[in-house]
C-alpha cells in the first residue's frame, strides 16, 4: 500500500512539474483554421437548383485574405452569383472577392444560384503577408 501511495505521489509530482514548466501560449496566436468564421446556408432548394448564401467574418486580430471555390457536379453549374465575381475552369468555379482583405471583425457576404445537386463552397482565409 505504501508503495502505491509513493508511486501515485511521484506521478502527481511529475505531472505538476510538467504543467509548471510548459510555456504559456500567447493569446495573440490564432491557429490557421481559426482566422475566419464561415457561415454557409442553403435558403432555397428545388428539384433542379438551389441558392447558397455565405458570410465570412474575420475572427482574428490580423487582416486576412479570403478565397472560395466551388466544385460543380456535371451537368450542374453556377447560374449567377452576387457579392463577388466568378471565373470558371471546367467544373471548378472560383469566387473572386470584390474586396479580398478583411480587417479584424469585418465580414463579407456572397452567394450563388446553382443548377443540379447542391454544392457548397470551400472557403479559405490566410493572414495578409
Amino acid at each position: 500500500m505504501a508503495h502505491r501511495t509513493r508511486l501515485f505521489a511521484l506521478v502527481a509530482g511529475l505531472i505538476a512539474a510538467f504543467a509548471l514548466a510548459a510555456p504559456a501560449a500567447e493569446a495573440s496566436v490564432v491557429p490557421p483554421a481559426q482566422y475566419c468564421d464561415v457561415h454557409i446556408t442553403v435558403p432555397a432548394q428545388w428539384s433542379n437548383g438551389y441558392v447558397v448564401a455565405v458570410t465570412i467574418r474575420n475572427i482574428s486580430g490580423v487582416p486576412v485574405t479570403w478565397s472560395a471555390t466551388v466544385e460543380t457536379q456535371p451537368p450542374g453549374y453556377i447560374v449567377q452569383a452576387w457579392g463577388a465575381n466568378v471565373s470558371v475552369a471546367g467544373s471548378t468555379v472560383w469566387i473572386l472577392p470584390w474586396s479580398p482583405v478583411l480587417r479584424p471583425g469585418q465580414s463579407v457576404s456572397f452567394g450563388y444560384t446553382g443548377s443540379g445537386p447542391v454544392v457548397l463552397p470551400r472557403v479559405t482565409c490566410q493572414p495578409v503577408v
